[in-house]
């Protein structure tokens, strides 16, 4: 592998899917690798999705011939659930988070719903394998941190600089396109104005928005959408002519900012 640009690779693509019972939280999990200064290849994966998508994920490595022990760090662009329950898979990986978002799962607001009170425990498990990270932190070279926060306190993205260019693996301070174009995240638990010039940022940043809850696109003239990966999903177990079962093919964007958000603190 050259040293001038890294290989993004999709684990699991993310998907925008909801019901009216809840949403399926199927995030995407990107895989990086990029040669170090030492010149040792070094596996990054960004988020780790819920244990719904372990069989999944864990079947997408060894396609690659690659085990859970392969891969050197994990990176959480944040510490909701639905990003980061899969951690206990990767015995030797470093974990990455930001401080903030660190501080921030120590105590969340009640009405969180992305984030449990037990997911401070979950953090606690790795002891000294986390390490907290800002941005301008390089990983690995053509790999580094950036700031963006809003969705949660301590959201971050991760840039690559790819043959395509520079990819920015967003989490959900980017959920989907739609976010993108409308400039407004799609769910808001710490700061909604904070998450909007978030999105203005990585926008101006990215070639391409590998983003948390659907496939990853361009943003191109006039504020238009260019997918680069094909939407790939297969529902089992139902049919649409299953009684009770209801498509809504309504795409309405209605953002969501939780109740009580300006009654957050940052634990010391």
């Amino acid at each position: 592998m050259s040293h001038d640009s890294v290989k993004l690779d999709t684990l699991l693509q993310g998907y925008r899917l909801d019901t009216d019972q809840g949403a399926v939280a199927f995030c995407a999990v990107n895989m990086l690798e990029a040669v170090d200064a030492s010149g040792t290849l070094r596996r990054i994966i960004v988020d780790t999705g819920h244990t719904g998508r372990r069989g999944a994920l864990k079947s997408e490595l060894a396609k690659r011939g690659l085990g859970c022990s392969d891969i050197d760090m994990l990176v959480c662009t944040h510490a909701h659930w639905d990003h980061i329950e899969n951690l206990d898979l990767f015995d030797r990986a470093e974990i990455l988070i930001h401080r903030n978002e660190r501080r921030y799962i120590t105590k969340p607001h009640r009405n969180d719903t992305g984030c449990p009170d037990w997911v401070d425990a979950v953090f606690n498990r790795y002891g000294d394998r986390i390490r907290e990270v800002e941005e301008g932190v390089v990983l690995v070279p053509g790999v580094e941190v950036v700031d963006a926060p809003g969705h949660s306190a301590g959201t971050i993205a991760v840039t690559a600089r790819t043959d395509a260019g520079t990819a920015v693996i967003a989490g959900d301070s980017v959920q989907n396109s739609t976010v993108a174009v409308e400039r407004q995240n799609a769910l808001v638990f710490w700061d909604n104005a904070m998450a909007s010039r978030t999105i203005d940022k990585l926008v101006a940043i990215a070639d391409v928005i590998y983003p948390g809850h659907d496939q990853a696109f361009r943003i191109g003239p006039d504020n238009k959408v260019e997918y680069v990966q094909k939407f790939d999903l297969t529902l089992v177990n139902a049919r649409a002519d299953d009684p009770g079962l209801h498509f809504d093919p309504g795409t309405d964007f209605r953002p969501v900012i939780m109740a009580g958000i300006e009654e957050q603190r940052l634990a010391p």
